[in-house]
């Protein structure tokens, strides 16, 4: 029997598809930046989410603070806008029993805000049973140490690049 291998991204949206560079542009132009979901995305950014998801066939997580629209809300969005890929939930607002159960709680610096981190390892203990692969594309290093190889750090001018998208491909497809 052959186990399909889940992967996912824990996907933030601004600094990573809401850039600095387009909505700077949009405004300069005197084009609108936004629609009743938010602010809009900036295309390069999502073409280079397209590539990532039809080369992977990784689902979409949202740890963005747009998470507080609600699952519904963001996959309504998702349609709307036509967006690459399947957003199947949204990191939790808290950390889980399941996971305060497990924590390595070594792994956590209180110098540094995690809670993303922390969210982020939460819906994993909670949602991943067999081995996974996934990445966390973020604008902020909001991540706990043990995630570091499955970070990708933006920046929040222009997003997603290729070199981006590049690199996690690879950490999906191993």
């Amino acid at each position: 029997k052959i186990m399909c291998m889940k992967k996912i991204i824990f996907l933030d949206f601004d600094g990573v598809l809401n850039t600095e560079h387009n909505q700077n542009m949009l405004m300069y132009h005197g084009k609108p930046w936004k629609d009743k979901h938010g602010a809009f995305f900036d295309s390069d950014a999502v073409a280079e989410l397209k590539r990532i998801v039809e080369e992977t066939g990784a689902d979409i997580v949202i740890e963005s603070s747009w998470k507080y629209l609600g699952l519904e809300a963001m996959k309504q969005m998702w349609s709307d806008r036509n967006m690459p890929g399947n957003v199947i939930d949204v990191t939790p607002s808290s950390a889980s029993d399941n996971l305060l159960l497990n924590a390595d709680l070594d792994d956590v610096d209180p110098g540094r805000t995690q809670w993303k981190g922390v969210e982020i390892a939460s819906w994993i203990a909670d949602n991943l049973h067999e081995e996974a692969r996934y990445v966390i594309i973020d604008d902020e290093y909001v991540i706990l140490d043990s995630q570091l190889p499955h970070f990708i750090l933006t920046n929040p001018y222009d997003g997603i690049t290729p070199e981006l998208a590049d690199r996690a491909i690879k950490i999906l497809n191993g």
